[in-house]
């Protein structure tokens, strides 16, 4: 279901993004990328992370061990003043020390509640706080915790770099096949565009890396193949800059083609093939928890979360793509460059 989602909101944002031409200044691409990424982040940030009791066993020797676990509405029995026997919404039990448990009892026969606290062994988990369960939560990714929420800004940036790569591929070719500056210029204005979400979907990753693996470069495979991709299309502006016209659209076309070849290579090739300490690595349990198959109960919450999200980026891509072609085509005209 939630690979179903990713790709409605795929195509749902490319059709909003590209209805009525990269050229044509428009409000509805601004209206729309600012309405669709504010609930975006509103989803990322606002909903509690909660998870079980097994994801508790898992993170107890992590820093901090803490993790909120769900528990249904009327998942707890009462076995003395501080002790509780509870169910979580995957149906795991364990016995849940609290500080008074018939009113926590009272509490979770109401409603459902997110009991925070740690595992001190696999048969008892500590409660340090409760609260009412809210009616959106994520769902607790293991060895990330509240760290998982950067992914939501972190993947979609990505992809809308490799995305603008791949229209700057497209339009070069149009460019090659029937010489319309048009085309050039606006291969080279998704080329900028998508070298600025790729450096936002690096230092994302390099904020994310401090946190989790306690530098913010640790020469892993895909850092240095993001940093490889951003030298790329760094030299493919400093060909364009350094090349006299009229020989410079057609080089920074053939270019722009071949860099498009490595993009793909490096983006979802090369960290998939070696050993790395990012997810989806060749060592990796599965691909990644954006697109594990593993299913929990709240998953098609997270996926909702990063549809919506890939949605709202690919929309804000086409409406700076869109400023940045208009204008450097104004700006050629006004210096006599073009007709």
């Amino acid at each position: 279901m939630k690979f179903l989602f990713y790709l409605l909101a795929l195509a749902a944002g490319i059709a909003l993004g590209f209805s009525g031409g990269i050229q044509r200044r428009t409000w509805r691409r601004a209206i729309a990328a600012t309405i669709i990424v504010g609930v975006g982040i509103f989803g990322a940030l606002e909903p509690p992370i909660v998870g079980t009791f097994r994801d508790a066993i898992v993170e107890a020797t992590a820093t901090p061990p803490t993790v909120t676990v769900f528990i249904p509405r009327g998942g707890a029995s009462l076995l003395n003043d501080t002790l509780l026997e509870c169910t979580d919404y995957a149906g795991a039990t364990m016995m849940c020390i609290v500080r008074n448990a018939e009113i926590v009892l009272a509490q979770v026969n109401a409603a459902p509640m997110l009991l925070t606290g740690e595992s001190i062994s696999h048969e008892v988990f500590r409660v340090i706080s409760t609260d009412s369960a809210p009616t959106i939560m994520l769902p607790h990714i293991p060895a990330l915790g509240e760290k998982a929420r950067i992914m939501y800004f972190h993947v979609p940036s990505a992809w809308a770099g490799f995305f603008a790569f791949a229209v700057t591929m497209i339009f070069s070719l149009r460019y090659l096949r029937q010489g319309k500056h048009d085309d050039d210029v606006i291969a080279h204005a998704s080329a900028l565009v998508g070298t600025l979400f790729t450096a936002l979907a690096y230092i994302s990753g390099a904020i994310w890396a401090k946190f989790n693996w306690g530098k913010f470069f640790n020469w892993d495979t895909r850092e240095l193949s993001v940093l490889l991709l951003l030298a790329i299309y760094a030299a493919y502006f400093v060909l364009r800059a350094n090349t006299p016209a009229p020989a410079r659209y057609r080089m920074a076309a053939v270019y722009a083609v071949v860099a498009s070849i490595a993009a793909l290579f490096l983006i979802f090739i090369v960290p998939r093939i070696t050993v790395s300490l990012h997810p989806g690595s060749k060592d990796d349990a599965n691909i990644g928890p954006i697109l594990s198959p593993e299913h929990d109960a709240l998953d098609l919450t997270k996926a909702a979360v990063f549809s919506i999200m890939l949605a709202g980026f690919t929309v804000l891509y086409t409406w700076m793509l869109s400023i940045t072609a208009r204008f450097h085509i104004l700006r050629q005209r006004l210096l006599g460059q073009i007709s």
